[in-house]
């Protein structure tokens, strides 16, 4: 294996100091001669000589790498989200280091404090709020924001969409097309910001509408509570039409197929909808009612927040940030819902 060429063979092989060199991958050019940059620049050439680019970041304070912490990097939501922001920070330098949770709030901790302590210059959370402390004293030192899930954390930015008003929209048109009765489907809240609003604004619609609320909680890992959704919806068959709206995609994923198999007609006896738009809400028919998250734009504003306190040299850490930027999602009507037409 060949030997790695070091600053010190560059150094030696220019006629100049380690320091001059350093100085030169910097481009720290003052008082350094057209011909000596040039000399350096030609042994580098020719060495192929490659900088340590973290141990560069490490000695100027900075390692040019955002932390992404996720609850899983396969739900649609991070993966958009992330491209979107990866596309800002990419430009400007940055690279992003995803890991994710799965949810759980120890695994959480571990991979903050090992990130914090791998000095990533930002970190991005999607969060459940339980290791506020840590994230509020991590804050203090690099910026901080939490994605899609919002908690009130000192030094903190949240940056989420409107999930109240938006789920209680998508339920008031549900009631609006005459639909009697609208089965909410969600998993336990568990602290979960996103799954509370949600079903805050579908509650908020059935008083509205002075209708009962009919809400069943499932668990993705257990089947049997998918059939607990079925055996509800037959069991108000007599009342139809009849609506079911999920409180995320992947719950309308697993259950959209036991729909089909119920032998209800949509949209004129059963409604269906979710809150999250599926890439695969327009290859159904009829097209899939769903609530639209601003994914790309989350993404994007998050990026520009970070670079813009990231590129602010002497910028004090215990500076005053935004609390909260809410970014509106919209419903989209699709067939799967459009009982009044015109």
């Amino acid at each position: 294996m060949d030997k790695r060429v070091t600053i010190q063979d560059v150094a030696r092989h220019a006629g100049v100091s380690i320091t001059t060199v350093s100085r030169y991958l910097n481009e720290r050019y003052d008082s350094m001669s057209e011909a000596t940059r040039s000399r350096i620049a030609e042994v580098i050439r020719n060495l192929g000589y490659r900088p340590n680019a973290l141990a560069q970041g490490l000695k100027g304070n900075r390692t040019k790498i955002v932390a992404a912490v996720v609850v899983n990097m396969s739900y649609p939501f991070c993966v958009g989200f992330m491209r979107s922001l990866n596309q800002v920070l990419s430009p400007a330098g940055y690279h992003l280091f995803v890991s994710e949770t799965g949810g759980d709030s120890e695994r959480e901790r571990a991979v903050v404090q090992s990130l914090h302590a791998k000095r990533v210059d930002a970190m991005v959370l999607q969060s459940d709020g339980k290791n506020a402390n840590l994230l509020a004293e991590i804050a203090k030192q690099i910026p901080v924001i939490l994605v899609d899930r919002a908690y009130s954390i000192p030094h903190v930015t949240n940056v989420i969409t409107n999930n109240l008003e938006a789920s209680q929209r998508l339920t008031e048109h549900l009631f609006d097309q005459g639909y009697s009765r609208v089965l909410y489907v969600t998993e336990a809240e568990d602290g979960v910001h996103t799954r509370r609003e949600r079903l805050q604004g579908y509650l908020s619609a059935c008083q509205v509408h002075s209708v009962a609320p009919f809400v069943v909680t499932v668990d993705r890992e257990r089947e049997d509570t998918f059939q607990a959704v079925l055996d509800g919806l037959v069991a108000v068959k007599a009342q139809a039409p009849i609506a079911i709206y999920t409180g995320n995609g992947l719950l309308m994923l697993r259950l959209y197929p036991k729909l089909m198999e119920l032998g209800l007609h949509v949209p004129s006896e059963l409604g269906i909808a979710t809150f999250d738009r599926p890439d695969w809400a327009e290859l159904v028919k009829p097209s899939l009612t769903c609530v639209e998250q601003p994914v790309d734009a989350m993404g994007a504003i998050t990026g520009e927040m970070l670079l813009d306190r990231l590129e602010k040299p002497g910028e004090t850490a215990n500076v005053t940030v935004p609390g909260e930027k809410k970014i509106a999602s919209d419903v989209i009507v699709g067939g799967s819902t459009q009982l009044r037409r015109g």
